[in-house]
């Protein structure tokens, strides 16, 4: 089949264009038709294929022409072969590829002709089978291995993809998380409001609803020996929630324990008797010694550790809102009732009114560091970090103009021994001997903006990941696809040995940014590598016909190979890519005190930017990415080394130089 556009070049722009898995698998099949094939079909694992045909061509069933991979040990099987017949079950994400030994282009019959087969695959993930034809290619070693790039190109944008979908899951669960938080907070500021026990069990439910967005729950409460359904969500029947003694069941378990219990299939769980068999996982959570609380899912293992936590804080609140319920008429009585209510709270209790704190329960002296005394005859402000202290006294301004306003907030408290925590306050504007005062319940949140931090930085390592690989990953695509046109137009085999040089320099990188993506680390062991053959090497992966390099070095330096060689392509690209417009640029690798040089005789650095050239983001031309030269320090300090841009100072025939220090080994 005579292609009429460069096949490798083709589906590697069409992979690159992509923002989903679905419309990268609809591009790569674009693309080879594009490149001049009659159809393609991507068979994923996921069951879901995808065509795409030149007009008046009606593409083949996916099965008739992809091979099933059944085992690792069997190889693949054409599809349309009897040992193939009937329907696939679809690979989920977590299934192992087939072998690497299996994982090879085939060709299998189709029509009068042949279909070629490519398994798209990453490393060890497997993603499916992409197949096109008619192909009547020599099989040969060279075909097979031009017909592979193919399958790793698009495999390769697979796993970026997944590497985008997951970032945002995580930075997606972060936001849910604290806005939950925030909510069951206000929530709790609410119940303070409740006049009777089954506002407040309603309250509840309605956030667990809501918020939570559980499927159904509903709070039990013991009522001589049994427990009683008092407030169930919207979602369930009458019939699926029963009165049962308080020693039986998950329910009656989880009250006589007082232990909070997540059950993922009841239908493996010698205690559980469930109303209702539709419901499979079950999360139940004590009320100190009043009741329970049960959510209920469709789905099996529904409930997370999270839902735990969530859901004890909910609890929480109403236990301690019920406790102050139980003692409503002492406290309309006398202000010590309620003090004996509030200092049983999970969480630290203060009032405040005129400029200094009036009553704090026990909870509040072990969170603030202080004795009760030291509170209450203190300044109010020296208990805030003080960058924090106009931030709240403009929260109690807007608080205290009237009784019943709300608000939920962070803030740092720091005490006495210069330990800060950070705080999560629940404020209520209340009616106090004659004024208006704030009622505060504090939760120390320190160990969850911890988590948040570890969260973030996660995320900033995904973001990394996916910034660096896409931008290291041009060169070695360029110089593949710059090598594979220079073939089919030449028939030179040798631009096929500088192709498959750049595929196996795109896969080490992938590996390293991945493993760098794992560990959090840019360099692991370090050997005896010379610079003037790494150099050389990075060189190769340059994409510049026009430009010359010179090494005047027989340096030997402990490093990363690949990390150095990674450093050199990316100061080898900037030289090339500043003097695009004035054609081609000679590169110069010389030793200098304590390491090494990289000169080029380009236009050189923007005056005064010399200090700032390493900052991501930075760049001087209409098209650059500002993250090369980042990446070039980042290698450099993960190194142990320094490295510095050097102004010309009036040279005229010098461009940009730049001096890696600290790394001298032989």
């Amino acid at each position: 089949m005579p292609a009429n556009r460069p096949l490798v070049g083709t589906v590697t722009s069409a992979v690159q264009q992509a923002d989903t898995e679905r419309d990268l698998r609809a591009a790569v099949c674009d693309a080879v038709v594009d490149a001049g094939y009659e159809f393609a079909c991507f068979d994923g694992t996921d069951g879901d294929p995808v065509t795409a045909s030149q007009p008046a061509v009606e593409p083949p069933e996916p099965l008739t022409v992809t091979p099933a991979f059944d085992d690792a040990a069997s190889g693949p099987t054409p599809a349309g072969s009897d040992a193939a017949r009937g329907a696939r079950e679809p690979l989920g994400d977590d299934a192992p590829a087939p072998a690497a030994v299996e994982r090879t282009v085939t060709w299998v019959p189709y029509d009068d002709g042949r279909a070629a087969a490519v398994p798209v695959v990453d490393g060890d993930d497997y993603y499916g089978t992409l197949a096109f034809g008619p192909d009547e290619r020599d099989d040969s070693d060279d075909e097979r291995d031009r017909l592979a790039a193919v399958g790793s190109i698009a495999g390769q944008g697979l796993t970026r993809l997944r590497a985008v979908r997951e970032r945002d899951r995580l930075r997606d669960s972060l936001r849910t998380e604290r806005r939950q938080f925030e909510k069951l907070h206000s929530i709790a500021a609410a119940m303070v409001a409740c006049e009777d026990a089954t506002g407040i069990y309603h309250l509840a439910i309605d956030a667990a609803e809501n918020i939570l967005e559980f499927d159904v729950c509903g709070i039990d409460v013991v009522e001589d020996g049994y427990l009683v359904p008092k407030a169930t969500s919207t979602g369930l029947e009458s019939e699926d929630s029963q009165r049962l003694p308080a020693d039986a069941g998950i329910a009656g378990r989880t009250y006589q324990q007082n232990t909070s219990m997540v059950v993922d299939d009841v239908t493996t769980h010698e205690e559980a008797e469930p109303a209702n068999p539709a419901y499979t996982s079950v999360l139940s959570v004590p009320i100190d010694d009043v009741g329970v609380f049960q959510a209920g899912s469709r789905e099996r293992a529904a409930f997370s550790q999270t839902d735990v936590e969530l859901v004890e804080l909910l609890m929480a609140h109403v236990s301690a809102t019920l406790r102050r319920l139980r003692s409503a008429d002492a406290l309309r009585e006398s202000e010590q009732k309620y003090r004996t209510l509030v200092e049983q709270s999970h969480d630290a209790v203060v009032t405040y009114a005129d400029g200094g704190i009036s009553f704090a329960n026990e909870r509040a002296s072990e969170l603030f560091g202080r004795s009760h005394e030291e509170l209450l005859d203190g300044d109010a402000r020296e208990l805030f970090h003080p960058e924090d202290c106009a931030k709240v006294e403009r929260i109690v301004g807007e608080l205290t103009p009237e009784a019943g306003r709300r608000e939920t907030f962070e803030s740092r408290i720091q005490r006495p021994d210069g330990d800060v925590r950070f705080c999560e306050f629940s404020a209520t504007s209340i009616d106090y001997e004659g004024d208006v005062a704030v009622l505060a319940s504090i939760r120390d949140i320190t160990e969850r903006k911890a988590r948040e931090r570890d969260l973030e930085r996660q995320n900033e390592r995904l973001e990394e990941f996916a910034s660096v690989v896409s931008h290291d990953l041009r060169n070695p695509i360029n110089v593949a696809r710059g090598s594979l046109d220079l073939a089919a137009s030449t028939g030179d085999d040798e631009h096929l040995d500088r192709a498959s040089d750049a595929l196996d320099r795109m896969e080490a990188l992938v590996e390293d940014v991945l493993e760098l993506a794992r560990q959090g680390q840019l360099v692991d062991e370090t050997e005896a590598v010379s610079v003037a053959e790494v150099a050389a090497d990075a060189w190769d992966c340059v994409d510049a016909p026009e430009s010359t390099l010179e090494v005047e070095t027989d340096l030997v330096v402990d490093a990363d190979p690949s990390r150095l060689q990674e450093l050199f392509e990316n100061l080898f690209r900037n030289a090339v890519e500043h003097a695009a417009v004035d054609g081609g640029v000679a590169v110069t690798v010389t030793a200098c005190e304590d390491g090494f040089a990289v000169t080029d005789d380009g236009p050189g650095l923007p005056d005064d930017s010399h200090d700032e050239v390493f900052e991501r983001g930075f760049t001087s031309v209409e098209d650059g990415t500002g993250f090369g030269l980042a990446i070039v320090e980042s290698i450099a300090t993960a190194h142990g080394w320094t490295i510095d841009a050097v102004p010309a100072d009036g040279d005229a025939n010098r461009g940009a130089r730049f001096e890696i220090t600290g790394c001298r080994g032989e």
